[in-house]
């Protein structure tokens, strides 16, 4: 389907990144205390039977989901690079304009490191670490440009 020229897709954009958690409370607090989001809406999808809160930061919307009855499935914790070998989304990637004090406020609050201040590139640098339910957060560092 198209509207003119533009295809209808093409009037996207994105609302929100949607995690479904075996404890929303718990999550919730991690992503408000050790990455700065905070809570902007709590409610439940009854058609799903589901629970959620929406996280807000620096205008990226993160949906926490949860559903009280039926079986949970954990997150696959394959590390780094074989990561790459399961098919699905593969982590939240964010940036910070200071990746050392970033490093340094995860670590002081116990975030699990998979790495710190790692070269990917010759101008990026990232800390990845994981949620208290596994999931992946890579964080960039400025991009450096070569001069």
């Amino acid at each position: 389907m198209s509207n003119g020229n533009q295809p209808v897709a093409g009037n996207l954009r994105l609302y929100n990144l949607a995690l479904a958690v075996g404890s929303l409370n718990t999550m919730v607090a991690w992503y408000e205390t050790v990455l700065g989001f905070t809570v902007t809406e709590r409610g439940r999808f009854d058609v799903v039977g589901a629970d959620f809160a929406m996280l807000e930061s620096n205008g990226l919307r993160l949906e926490l989901v949860t559903r009280t009855v039926g079986t949970q499935q954990a997150v696959d914790r394959t590390n780094p690079p074989d990561h790459l070998n399961v098919l699905g989304w593969k982590a939240l990637v964010l940036e910070t304009d200071d990746l050392s004090a970033t490093t340094a406020f995860l670590t002081t609050n116990n975030a699990e490191i998979v790495w710190a201040d790692q070269q990917l590139t010759a101008e990026r640098r990232s800390t990845m670490i994981r949620d208290p339910e596994g999931n992946l957060v890579n964080i960039f560092g400025p991009r450096r440009v070569n001069v």
